[in-house]
């Protein structure tokens, strides 16, 4: 185990357990290491998940079908844990994770990481949920952004998970560019969007200010 150490001593899922712990840790948790190669399938739409992954080397992203083409809901790389992509119970996964490139990821099987008594096991557990948590409100917005059909809908969905300051102003928190991949369309449609809604007293929109009328 002491290349799982190696690997993991840097990922925030270790946080605060000391890296001369990480191998016996994960020897006590029985935690493998799978190599995917490029464009695998590392969980499929429907299946089920009873392990904590987390990246080691590579990328993967997870994807959700849209027509006849699929759409990046989110990538993650080297320390990351894809955990919160995938319905952590018996549930079945809304994403499928496809390795982006040739990539290694740490299998942290759950029930037994739940069992354990080995020193480190409960932050370990803990640095993961925290992990998930952050990233969980997100993941849940992006989804339901993605499954809207209407552009329009989109951006008032997007506009108002990014809150709003006491004078009511939205502060985009995304260039036009990375606004435009985050709500799945191109720049140019978005643009077009905008200017509709501006056109309609929808909204306000002043560089990266945006106020809803």
């Amino acid at each position: 185990m002491a290349n799982h150490a190696a690997a993991t001593y840097r990922s925030r899922v270790f946080a605060g357990i000391p890296r001369e712990e990480h191998a016996g840790l994960l020897e006590s948790v029985r935690a493998i290491t799978q190599s995917y190669r490029q464009g695998e399938a590392i969980i499929r739409i429907g299946e089920r998940m009873s392990f904590f992954p987390v990246m080691l080397t590579g990328a993967v992203q997870a994807t959700v079908p849209r027509g006849s083409n699929t759409q990046i809901v989110e990538r993650f790389g080297p320390g990351d844990s894809f955990a919160e992509a995938v319905v952590m119970s018996d549930g079945p996964s809304p994403v499928e994770i496809v390795a982006l490139t040739d990539a290694e990821v740490l299998l942290l099987h759950r029930g037994r990481l739940l069992g354990a008594s080995q020193r480190g096991a409960a932050r370990l557990h803990a640095n993961l949920v925290q992990e998930m948590s952050k990233k969980l409100v997100h993941l849940s917005v992006r989804l339901n952004l993605l499954a809207e059909p209407r552009l329009r809908n989109r951006i008032l969905m997007s506009l108002e998970s990014f809150g709003r300051s006491s004078e009511g102003e939205i502060l985009l928190p995304y260039s036009r560019a990375d606004w435009a991949d985050y709500l799945g369309v191109n720049p140019k449609a978005l643009m077009r969007e905008l200017r509709r809604m501006q056109d309609e007293t929808l909204i306000e929109v002043e560089r990266k200010r945006v106020r809803l009328l």
